[in-house]
């Protein structure tokens, strides 16, 4: 007979009756049974808590659960670096501060850790709704390129999840404790009515146990945070945590809104039965979460309509791998789920061991047992030895897809650092309960008795986390495809400064023009307030998308503007507040601002005498208003303003007073009588008029007011007087700059909310004089596109000074501005480098505009190009690439590992081939401390086709937008190239075809494929 056979036969037979001789009752499996509510001191300490976070077991732990959502910054994973920010530095801090706890039994935790990437089109799904419900409010379609986003990024998310609990029993209190309360509890019981099925938080209230079990909890959550440089956890609620275990349960089935009942949350429900009260309280939590009814096959589960498969460890790590090692040996494809137990006490369950070990060590086989056991008992003195299990389980929607996701994770698991796993369980439902979220005090089969540090370190510590975990509006991914969340502009960040740095064709104002469409998409009713001052006609794009997607009514309220430096392109320089004889305080900053501009000397950047050059300015602003505001308005003459002679006829003014009043009529008189007769666009066309020019500033520096206090102030290094000098500057800027030295010809309607200013047409070349040119051009675009944004924080000087009978027209807007985030967005800005004044002023209203709710965006190509104050004050970095020698500064600066810096540049530039998106690393400082990892942004077809900038591409979409329309193009283009790029093969046909004009034949080409679908 063999004997193989036999014990085959024994081991089913043992298999047999240990599955059958358990509880068929599922709900038995889990042990949750109530809560503990909470007291004063936890509403006091967690107030943001609406549930209790305390659950209990039947055999009386107390249970609490915290969401760990990742580090902060990647941690060097080197078992030999020990610095702070290391990997290893944070396991040495919180095997300290668990060091007592464990040594003696009483408190258990266990991490849970899951991967789906099924549910990564859930949480793409899940960000576009606020963006949906949106675009509804505004009636546009915008939402055309969310949905085309949708089924492009799911390839690459995953959910993610992990979660830590913590357990603490009776064990921890003295017999005394322990008396008292089962004393306390006999009695109430005899008065209690009886309610079987029911919660019953009387019976497990131990306020002596809460204590300890607090204590822990504190205790994990400092060691986690180690500091801010540690990871982001978060205390759940037994709501949230009922709701997980129901989902990990019943993934199809559960509804994301479901909760269980709590002793507060209880209404009657039912008929009592006899003297049983239970359908006056909550059922016992295991019954409302365990409510499905899993069937075994083999060593497999059937839940629903999903197969589970479950994979223990018997043989822990040979050799020690980190737990990111782990998550990328699996398959990105497959789903799972891992649960690690840990237990103190380990030398204690050995004991037994130990002695019959210790009696037979001289029997060779059993030698090396011996050494192992003593090894661990001397470690145990420094190190506590504890008991560890590990579960993991994987799914599918058959059998054999449930098999073969069984096998792969067996592998990986196996190749973890040299494993031994086993899929056989005599229990598979015991065992598929192991691996769900705190459902049940139990732990896997077979026990694991590593040092309590060795354990520490293969728990998941290191991956990325997010702060804004489920309150984004911007969805990337991390290098292994977990889903990471953004919300621009919020409130976790004390300012809003970025800077975007990346050399061309690397993703730059693309990247910039999503992160507009994102806010875009976000808002409510209306359209967000932008000012995007590029240069390179990127943003027009950006523009173009916003107007196709506005119904016709709506469409001034976005705007691309290319300025041109001739007189149909005017914008006074001194224009102030509709209604207003005077500029308010940040108008009369931007007036002084652009005239010391003029006096800037390109040798060294800066104007002559600055200080002095900047008070002759000062009053020089001051008087001209005083002298065209008050002592001499500016007359009004017939034919000088078509539009605003029409507007008097039309609406009988004009023959409301005699030739002689006209003769004497000011422009600020026309302008009152129009808004009081309602014709807004015309009163607005006399406001312009009535202004000061640029023109007349030369003369009005021969006043006394300014002769007689600057006259003998003289040039330095020069006999040449100042005041000859700032007159002859600004009479060479009237004449350089036609754009702002007249009337202002082109107006923005008050609905207005995004502007897009290019300058290309304006900006200088590379030259000193020239890059003075672009910068005046920055600070003029800066004022058309975004220049009101400050005027909430200027209110009372306003109501102050302007007449009451434009405070309603004013002060709506202003209310609107005041209540939204405004972002400035200023790309190519190297072009302005080394014209020092522009980047103080840039850097001026960066650190003011914290207080006036504003989001600023640098871009540019190189980190070096931003001045040190503002890369100082700067609270987030999209970095597409850098240099080497940079890295000291983003290390020492911003607290980015160095690890991830020199990660970051072994890393292709540009889009993945695979089209996972473009690589990023992110900084952010946060209230919390710095969050810094390499992301990857993926777009859509429509949204890249609508922001890429290159030449090609651009030239491609501008020939298909003549023929058929912008919108029409996108979709022709997404269509045919849904990587966002047709370079590729429009190069390829220049250098195989024999064309004069590729890009029109390809457009052509294009045209006539859609046939009757044009």
């Amino acid at each position: 007979m063999n004997i193989n056979r036999i014990i085959f036969a024994i081991e089913d037979c043992i298999s047999t009756l240990s599955r059958y001789s358990v509880s068929a009752f599922f709900p038995d499996y889990c042990d949750l049974h109530t809560v503990i509510g909470l007291d004063q001191q936890d509403r006091e300490r967690r107030p943001w808590l609406k549930a209790p976070y305390i659950a209990t077991t039947k055999q009386g732990y107390y249970l609490s659960v915290f969401e760990i959502s990742g580090a902060l910054k990647e941690m060097d994973e080197n078992p030999d670096q020990t610095a702070p920010g290391t990997l290893e530095s944070l396991i040495a801090a919180l095997a300290e501060r668990m060091n007592t706890a464990w040594k003696n039994s009483g408190h258990k935790i266990s991490f849970v850790f899951e991967r789906d990437p099924e549910r990564g089109r859930d949480e793409i799904e899940a960000m576009p709704l606020p963006q949906r419900k949106s675009s509804h409010a505004r009636g546009s379609c915008f939402r055309t390129s969310w949905m085309k986003k949708s089924p492009h990024s799911p390839p690459w998310l995953v959910r993610e999840r992990c979660w830590l609990t913590v357990w603490s029993s009776e064990e921890l209190l003295s017999r005394t404790d322990r008396k008292d309360h089962q004393t306390r509890v006999r009695k109430l019981a005899e008065h209690a009515p009886p309610a079987r099925f029911a919660q019953d938080p009387w019976r497990w209230t131990l306020s002596a146990l809460k204590i300890r079990h607090d204590a822990l909890l504190d205790t994990l959550e400092q060691a986690l945070t180690h500091d801010s440089d540690g990871l982001l956890i978060r205390l759940m609620d037994i709501h949230e945590v009922g709701r997980e275990i129901r989902r990990q349960l019943e993934r199809n089935s559960t509804p994301a809104v479901w909760q269980p009942h709590l002793p507060e949350d209880a209404r009657p429900a039912g008929w009592r039965q006899g003297g049983d009260t239970s359908v006056f309280h909550a059922p016992s939590l295991n019954l409302q979460l365990f409510t499905t009814q899993p069937e075994t096959h083999g060593s497999l589960i059937q839940a629903g309509e999903l197969w589970h498969g479950m994979v223990a460890i018997t043989l822990p790590p040979q050799n020690l791998r980190t737990f990111n090692q782990l998550v990328r040996d699996v398959p990105r494809a497959i789903p799972w789920r891992i649960r690690m137990d840990l237990m103190p006490d380990g030398m204690k369950a050995l004991g037994v061991k130990k002695t019959l070990l210790t009696y037979s060590s001289f029997i060779p086989p059993l030698r090396p047992m011996y050494d192992s056991v003593m090894m661990l008992n001397d470690i145990n003195k420094h190190d506590p030895v504890c008991i560890m299990t590990i579960v993991a389980t994987t799914w599918g929607n058959s059998r054999e897809v449930c098999t073969r996701n069984q096998a792969l994770l067996k592998s990986a698991l196996e190749g973890w650092g040299v494993c031994g796993t086993t899929t056989t369980f005599g229990d598979p439902r015991r065992a598929w309960v192991n691996t769900v979220l705190a459902a049940s005090h139990s732990s896997g089969p077979i026990p694991l008795y590593p040092p309590l540090s060795h354990a520490l370190s293969l728990f998941p510590l290191n991956r990325a986390g997010s702060v804004w975990r489920g309150q984004g509006n911007l969805m990337m991914h991390t290098e292994d495809g977990s889903a990471w969340e953004v919300a621009l502009a919020s409130s976790q960040q004390n300012k809003h400064t970025e800077l975007t740095p990346g050399a061309p064709g690397l993703g730059k104002s693309v990247l910039i023009n999503a992160l507009s469409e994102i806010q875009i998409a976000s808002a409510q009713k209306n359209l967000p307030f932008i000012a995007y001052i590029d240069k390179g006609f990127s943003a027009q794009g950006l523009v173009q998308l916003i107007r196709d997607s506005l119904p016709e009514q709506r469409k001034d309220e976005a705007v691309g503007i290319i300025l041109s430096n001739d007189p149909d392109h005017t914008r006074n320089l001194f224009d102030v507040m509709y209604g207003a004889r005077k500029p308010v305080t940040p108008e009369k900053n931007f007036m002084v601002s652009v005239l010391c501009a003029l006096c800037v000397d390109t040798g060294t950047g800066q104007p002559c005498n600055p200080g002095d050059t900047r008070q002759i300015i000062s009053s020089l602003v001051d008087l001209a208003f005083r002298e065209y505001g008050e002592n001499n308005p500016r007359l009004y003459r017939a034919g000088t303003e078509p539009l605003v002679d029409l507007a008097l006829e039309e609406s009988g003014i004009a023959e409301q007073h005699d030739a002689g009043w006209w003769n004497a009529a000011t422009w600020f008189e026309i302008r009152d009588m129009l808004h009081i007769a309602g014709n807004i666009p015309a009163a607005q066309r006399a406001h312009y008029q009535a202004m000061p020019l640029l023109a007349e500033m030369s003369a009005l520096l021969g006043q006394p007011s300014i002769r007689d206090v600057f006259g003998t102030v003289q040039r330095d290094n020069s006999e040449e007087r100042l005041l000859d000098y700032i007159r002859r500057a600004l009479d060479q800027g009237h004449s350089d700059y036609p754009m702002m030295s007249g009337c202002t010809r082109f107006m923005l309607s008050p609905d207005t909310r995004v502007v897009a200013v290019d300058l290309n047409n304006v900006a200088g070349d590379k030259t000193p004089a020239g890059r003075l040119r672009t910068g005046i051009m920055y600070l003029l675009a800066g004022q058309i596109a975004g220049g009101d944004f400050v005027l909430p924080q200027y209110q009372e000087e306003i109501r102050k000074n302007l007449d009451p009978r434009y405070h309603e027209v004013i002060f709506r807007r202003i209310e609107q501005l005041d209540q939204e985030v405004k972002t400035k967005v200023y790309d190519e800005l190297h072009n302005a480098k080394g014209i020092n004044f522009i980047w103080e002023a840039l850097d001026t209203q960066e650190l003011e505009q914290r207080k006036f709710g504003i989001r600023t965006v640098l871009s540019t190509q190189l980190l070096q190009h931003y001045p040190p104050a503002v890369l100082k004050s700067a609270n987030t970095l999209w970095l597409l690439r850098y240099r080497p020698d940079e890295i000291p500064f983003l290390r020492d600066n911003f607290g980015v590992p160095e690890v991830t810096l020199r990660r970051f540049l072994k890393m292709p530039e540009g889009a993945a081939p695979d089209g996972s998106g473009v690589p990023v690393l992110a900084v952010f400082r946060v209230k919390n401390g710095t969050l810094a990892r390499i992301l990857k942004f993926t777009l859509g077809p429509l949204e890249l086709w609508a922001l890429n900038s290159s030449p090609k591409d651009s030239a491609l979409r501008r020939a298909l937008t003549q023929e058929v329309g912008s919108l029409r193009a996108r979709q022709i283009l997404a269509e045919h190239f849904p990587r966002g790029s047709a370079t590729s093969l429009i190069e390829h046909r220049a250098r195989t075809h024999d064309s004069e004009n590729v890009i029109h034949e390809l457009a052509a080409e294009l045209i006539r494929k859609q046939g009757y679908n044009l």
